[in-house]
């Protein structure tokens, strides 16, 4: 009778250890990763401005984890994603404007996330703002190609993608550039009239398509490109549950809003009433103690946003940054729904609870603090960014909220821990290993703060010398309580968050934080050494 029972169960327990029966899909997870683009603090999990309207992703910061000090490594775009997608760090690899990546002596030499995600067992998938200068090779499919606009069309068409035609409703003192100099419901069709110079054309033009882009009403309109970038997200889930491939998948869907031109359509425009729009809490004379423009000293567009906004309002800076702040807003509302479209695509499928879900933003946005309309510097509103992560097995990290400071280098090794690949990235000789730590730990233990990654997370800004050496870039390290900047110049910014948490009092003189301001330098340092 025993020996019966052995020859019954035997097999069954070897076809089980085996694996054989269970697709790859269910014993790996899948991931996907949507980045959205200039997004700061301006959600309602994060509760950056007390009127925004984020419903979609503040229901998967309730599912997830979230990360409150999370920062961009380089906050401006093209350096934040090659570091982020390649999980090396823009001091490493030097790579610290809008290079080509692909040129670059490092990361040339390391392979990217979805390369690496396919070089071991699954799809990839992408869609949108994902890297600039894309490489489709690197993927196993990507979708609709990235367009900010839609944009003006002066009748002419835009041949080299350079043209810039300003919108008849902008004020001209602002209207200074195609992409920064505009913000827009998308139902205020341009009207160019035509002149000596140009035919005119009475409508809005699809710079990606080389097109017009119609729009009669909300109802009968081509979609925006966030879009078309959701409806291609959704299709692709779809079509991955109906072929029922045995591959897991990692899907990667970039939405450019709140990314300039802030153009969006009316109804999210009418959720913010231009005069009923609360300004954040500017204190003046804020850059008294900074050092920002004093390192700057070429002339650089972005520095005179706020300038130039004031000029196109007369003076009223305060109308014109409710102005600025209408679209910024309308746009993040705009960009959540397409989160909700990819999200709800997901939740319906059978993928549900076996997909690793990450949000994040590749930088924040200044909104008239400090003087300043833009990106691209090293104080909080900059560098923090949105991170939230849910991994549907762990229930004991849902709703959860991390304050240790962590950063968008930490994606990518996230990523290969979750899906339990230990492979190599480097796949040249001036490779590097990754530079990020796995942020895993804080899910399957939300309350404890213990990690193998720094006490700092790292942001960097370049210098705009001729060289890329790691020493003429100017760099911050923000901590739990503490932020500390360190410019070209030499000159320091230190901000204590406990008292301070707006940065409006720079203690970088101050005898009392000295100890404090040599031990963040000292952190910063030994990141900086480890290249």
């Amino acid at each position: 009778m025993k020996t019966k029972i052995i020859k019954f169960v035997l097999p069954i327990f070897l076809l089980a250890l085996s694996g054989i029966g269970f697709s790859q899909s269910e014993e790996k997870p899948n991931v996907v990763l949507i980045m959205l683009d200039d997004l700061n603090d301006f959600t309602g999990f994060l509760g950056g401005h007390p009127q925004v309207k984020t419903p979609n992703m503040d229901k998967l910061a309730k599912q997830g984890t979230v990360f409150t000090n999370a920062h961009s490594n380089a906050p401006i775009c093209a350096p934040s994603r090659s570091s982020m997608l390649t999980g090396i760090y823009p001091h490493v690899s030097r790579n610290f404007w809008f290079f080509k990546w692909t040129k670059n002596e490092v990361l040339k030499d390391v392979k990217t996330l979805p390369n690496y995600m396919r070089e071991n067992g699954y799809n990839s998938y992408g869609t949108g703002k994902l890297m600039h200068d894309r490489v489709v090779s690197e993927w196993t499919e990507y979708g609709v190609k990235n367009d900010f606009g839609p944009y003006p069309f002066n009748g002419k068409g835009y041949k080299n993608g350079k043209e810039f035609t300003p919108h008849p409703l902008m004020p001209i003192e602002y209207a200074t550039n195609r992409n920064d100099g505009l913000f827009m419901s998308l139902d205020k069709v341009p009207n160019v009239p035509a002149d000596a110079n140009s035919p005119g054309y009475n409508g809005w033009y699809n710079l990606a398509e080389r097109k017009h882009f119609k729009y009669n009403s909300e109802d009968d309109r081509d979609l925006m490109n966030d879009e078309l970038h959701a409806q291609w997200a959704v299709n692709k889930i779809e079509s991955l549950e109906k072929n029922n491939t045995d591959k897991p998948f990692f899907l990667a869907v970039g939405f450019v809003r709140p990314h300039t031109p802030l153009v969006a359509p009316k109804k999210y425009f009418d959720m913010y009433p231009v005069d009923k729009i609360q300004l954040p809490k500017i204190k003046k004379n804020d850059t008294d103690d900074t050092y920002y423009r004093e390192t700057f000293t070429w002339d650089v567009p972005w520095g005179k946003h706020y300038q130039n906004l004031e000029k196109a309002y007369k003076g009223d800076i305060n109308y014109g940054l409710r102005k600025y702040l209408q679209a910024y807003l309308a746009c993040i509302t705009y960009a959540d729904e397409q989160v909700g479209k990819v999200l709800d695509a997901l939740e319906k499928s059978k993928f549900s609870k076996n997909t690793i879900i990450i949000l994040a933003s590749d930088h924040g946005y200044n909104h008239g603090e400090k003087g300043f309309l833009y990106k691209n510097n090293l104080w909080e509103e900059t560098t923090r960014v949105p991170l939230v992560i849910k991994a549907p097995n762990m229930k004991k990290s849902h709703g959860k909220t991390i304050d240790n400071p962590v950063s968008l280098i930490d994606i990518f090794p996230t990523i290969t821990d979750f899906c339990d690949i230990n492979v190599s990235n480097i796949k040249g000789k001036n490779g590097k290993p990754l530079s990020g730590f796995s942020l895993k730990p804080f899910l399957e233990k939300p309350k404890s703060s213990k990690w193998n990654g720094p006490d700092v997370a790292l942001s960097v800004v370049r210098g705009f010398f001729k060289n890329s050496e790691i020493d003429k870039q100017n760099y911050s390290v923000r901590s739990k309580r503490y932020r500390y900047i360190l410019y070209t110049s030499g000159k320091e910014e230190l901000y204590d968050h406990k008292k301070d948490p707006h940065e409006w009092t720079n203690l970088a003189k101050n005898k009392k934080y000295s100890k404090i301001k040599k031990d963040m330098r000292s952190k910063m340092m030994d990141l900086l050494n480890q290249s």
